[in-house]
């Protein structure tokens, strides 16, 4: 029997709507990427578990991503695969924000500021 599965972009995410042929009972996977506009997703002809979206959002801007897990996992194109977890989305930001502000407590601060000499402090009064 076969499978018809129905993929949906949305404001809020992405949903896979998934059923048999006689489609009395719908089983729904989501939201995907909760949080990102969804704006296009589309499954491949040549391989069923091969699913692309499109997704945007204010911080990342647009991201391709694909699954060939038939939306289990995704990867960008080009980059190692990664699940859509919050604990894990929220580690990669806590990465980042922790080199930001190291970067900038760092000399790059001191150049930005003024004139410093060797000690830190500033010859500006």
């Amino acid at each position: 029997m076969k499978c018809v599965r129905v993929l949906v972009g949305t404001a809020k995410g992405a949903f896979i709507f998934s059923s048999d042929e006689k489609r009395e009972k719908w089983k729904v996977e989501g939201p995907l990427f909760a949080g990102w506009t969804v704006y296009h997703m589309k499954g491949s002809p040549v391989d069923p578990n091969r699913i692309y979206a499109s997704q945007c959002s204010d911080w990342f801007g647009q991201v391709i991503q694909r699954s060939s897990d038939g939306g289990k996992t995704w990867e960008q194109p080009g980059t190692q695969k990664w699940s859509l977890r919050a604990n894990q989305l929220a580690q990669v930001t806590n990465l980042f924000t922790k080199a930001k502000l190291e970067r900038i407590s760092g000399t790059t601060a001191r150049r930005i500021h003024g004139n410093l000499n060797a000690s830190g402090t500033s010859n500006r009064r």
